[in-house]
C-alpha cells in the first residue's frame, strides 16, 4: 500500500504517462480512504485541464490593452518607484 507521499508522485506522473492498472487500481483505493489525497487529485485534474484550454487560446490580432488600463498600469509603476526611493 502506498504512503501519501508516493500517491502524490504517481498522481503527478500520472497526468504525464499511462501508468500499470494495479498501481491505478492501488491509487484509486488509496483515493477512497484518503480525502486528502483524493482532493490532491482533483485539483490537479482541474489545474492540468485548464491548462490545456488556455494552450488552445489563439489571441486575435486585436488583444491589446485598453487605453486606461495602460493608464492604470502606468499610475501604479509610478506610485511604486516613489515608493521605494
Amino acid at each position: 500500500m502506498y504512503k501519501c507521499k508516493e500517491i502524490i508522485e504517481l498522481t503527478s506522473k500520472h497526468m504525464e504517462t499511462s501508468l500499470p492498472w494495479y498501481t491505478r487500481m492501488e491509487m484509486k483505493v488509496h483515493y477512497l480512504m484518503c480525502k486528502t489525497c483524493n482532493r490532491y487529485a482533483q485539483q490537479l485534474l482541474f489545474i492540468n485541464k485548464a491548462l490545456g484550454s488556455f494552450e488552445r487560446h489563439v489571441p486575435t490580432k486585436n488583444c491589446q490593452l485598453q487605453d486606461d488600463a495602460k493608464q492604470r498600469i502606468a499610475k501604479k509603476i509610478r506610485q511604486v518607484k516613489e515608493t521605494t526611493e
